[in-house]
């Protein structure tokens, strides 16, 4: 059972599943039991600090500075709009429609919904059993997100996996991926979409940084992790270039570099690409340079 949940979900997933579950008891707990007065704001609290979850401590401070402002921005146009208007859905609409138009100029998508979402949810917010006015409301909104806020900075600071094994399982993670996109396109013969790879790339390039700025870095190991960034992007645009080949005219000498690697059934070809064979070629070497780092690691150098 042990093994197919860590297939499934992987260490990451499991840490991300117990952070989430260890916040939720906590939010829901204050909200319910120590002060029931709050119980309308449980939602909000909850979803703004399961989204500002992030895998290491300063992933988790830049989103939350983010999404801090996200919220802080619906509280003002709820706000605004409480003042001179009367709660109802036709001003709803006219408020988010300006809003929309607003944002839209202010900040990235992805954000501009996180701000429509919460801000629906203030607007409608039921206040029925709070005695105070509905901007003391928002205050209050604003204060008790920026107390969880705090909560999960201290719960991803005792709850988490160490950076540096964090790179390690994205670099073996990575290597995988790249050696299952060029078996499904040399030996199944299909398309290869190895674009959303780069997106794994360049977290791995942030938690790197991240590493590099800590105070328990070691020097040594940063230098290995920032070479094999540099493999990622040989073997990335390597894999990119051959994804655009319309056929795969695989030598024999490369076949046999290729199962060094691991690769099985690689159908060889009487006639070579030139084009193919260099970017094999690349693809090899980047690979045998990740591995090597890997191992280099694993055995504790940092030569």
């Amino acid at each position: 059972m042990k093994k197919l949940v860590l297939a499934k979900l992987g260490i990451k997933g499991l840490i991300h599943m117990l952070q989430v579950f260890v916040f939720s008891i906590i939010c829901v707990f204050v909200h319910t039991v120590l002060v029931p007065q709050l119980v309308g704001l449980l939602p909000i609290a909850l979803l703004m600090g399961i989204i500002s979850i992030q895998p290491t401590s300063g992933f988790t401070k830049k989103a939350m500075s983010k999404i801090g402002m996200m919220f802080a921005a619906a509280c003002l146009i709820v706000g605004i709009s409480s003042t001179f208007f009367d709660t109802s859905v036709y001003v709803y609409f006219v408020v988010m429609v300006i809003a929309l138009l607003v944002i839209n100029f202010l900040m990235p998508q992805k954000y501009m919904v996180i701000t429509m979402a919460v801000g629906t949810a203030l607007f409608f917010l039921d206040t029925s059993d709070m005695s105070v006015p509905y901007w003391v409301v928002l205050i209050i909104a604003l204060i008790d997100v920026a107390v969880f806020f705090v909560v999960v900075r201290l719960i991803v600071h005792f709850i988490h996996i160490p950076i540096e094994k964090m790179i390690q399982m994205m670099m073996k993670q990575t290597m995988g991926l790249f050696q299952k996109e060029l078996q499904t396109m040399l030996v199944k013969g299909e398309k290869g979409r190895p674009k959303p790879l780069y997106g794994i790339f360049v977290q791995s390039q942030m938690l790197i940084r991240e590493y590099a700025n800590g105070k328990n870095k070691n020097e040594g190991h940063v230098a290995i992790y920032q070479k094999t960034l540099a493999s990622y992007l040989r073997v990335y645009f390597s894999l990119t270039t051959i994804s655009e080949l319309n056929q795969y005219q695989v030598s024999a000498a490369k076949a046999k570099d290729l199962a060094s690697l691991g690769f099985q059934n690689v159908p060889v070809s009487q006639t070579e690409d030139p084009i193919l064979t260099f970017h094999l070629g690349e693809y090899v070497e980047g690979m045998r340079e990740i591995r090597t780092s890997l191992e280099t690691l694993k055995g504790g150098q940092t030569g």
